[in-house]
């Protein structure tokens, strides 16, 4: 097991002299979008910054609502000392090239922190993928932001995509042995697939430890898989909802040795979904998924403990060059 630093923000920064770093990130309705921002431009190693502003599909339910929320965060953002001429306006459905578009304006920079915290998965695996190719970055963080809670009293997201590949990540033409499944609130369209095929073994990781309202929908969301299906389908492992290492680590022992094809349906916590990232991206694995389309405008609130220093967890990708996850 190789050792990646990862934890509080200011401690992972403190492994390393100091740097100044291109931040890329993603400004949302949530207040935690712009929480580890905020908490490096306190550090002071902030040199440039650039913030992807996406838009869901056009909802009339909660279009007024979002956009009331965005208000309040660019507001916020100026008022820290944001420049507005630092975001850049996306369609959610956005095609690959113009997401490969927001990573290539951090390729010149040699230290790049991306904070994957509201970016949609469909967003940051690409971006993720080119960051950690280049040559030109030397070093690379991931940042990521807990939230205090997230809403109860709706869905989280409704018009869902039919199950897609991520943009990318269709993978190559050969059959997976396995498939790796990170268990979180959105399984409608992965039990349709549970069923359809019904020869595909499952390896589920679950989020564990995670706050109680999360954990009592994901073991729904394992029940629902697992109904009216044989036992021997479903494996099932606990890892660390924020700790990206741990289930990078996880996913290398269910590949074995010798080493056998993996296809991924990140559907739980972004930290486990960009580890399943940095695998497929050195394995040209797939990557499955079914898009919301329309956020609720109250996905999560506030940030864990009310504290930037205990919310916002960072991770060593490459360091001075080293790819840390290299398989």
């Amino acid at each position: 097991m190789k050792f990646r630093p990862w934890g509080a923000l200011e401690w992972t920064l403190s492994l390393s002299p100091k740097k100044n770093w291109f931040f890329l990130g993603a400004l949302g309705t949530e207040q935690r979008s712009i929480a580890s921002w905020k908490l490096l431009r306190e550090c002071g190693v902030i040199s440039a910054e650039l913030f992807a502003e996406i838009y869901d599909v056009f909802s009339d339910k909660y279009y007024h609502r979002n956009a009331a929320a965005l208000k309040e965060r660019k507001d916020e953002f100026a008022k820290l000392g944001g420049n507005y001429s630092s975001i850049f306006n996306f369609d959610l459905m956005s095609e690959l090239f113009q997401i490969n578009g927001i990573a290539n304006k951090a390729l010149q920079s040699k230290s790049v922190v991306l904070d994957i915290t509201s970016f949609p998965k469909r967003f940051f695996f690409p971006i993720l993928r080119a960051l950690a190719k280049s040559p030109t970055i030397s070093n690379l963080l991931i940042t990521y932001t807990s939230p205090a809670a997230y809403a109860e009293d709706a869905p989280l997201y409704e018009d869902i995509e039919s199950w897609k590949t991520l943009p990318g990540f269709g993978g190559g033409d050969s059959k997976a042995d396995f498939w790796v499944v990170s268990v979180g609130f959105l399984v409608e369209s992965l039990r349709r697939y549970v069923g359809d095929n019904p020869q595909d073994k499952m390896k589920l990781l679950i989020p564990f430890p995670a706050p109680l309202a999360a954990l009592r929908r994901t073991w729904q969301s394992v029940a629902d898989l697992e109904q009216g299906h044989e036992d021997d389908r479903f494996d099932k492992y606990r890892v660390d909802t924020l700790d990206i290492s741990a289930a990078f680590d996880r996913i290398t022992s269910i590949a074995g040795m010798p080493e056998r094809a993996l296809a991924f349906a990140p559907f739980g916590p972004k930290p486990t979904s960009a580890a399943m990232c940095l695998y497929a991206m050195q394995r040209d694995s797939s990557v499955h998924y079914s898009q919301p389309t329309v956020y609720h405008p109250d996905y999560s609130k506030g940030i864990k403990n009310n504290s930037l220093e205990s919310a916002v967890s960072a991770y060593w990708i490459k360091h001075d060059g080293e790819f840390l996850y290299a398989i």
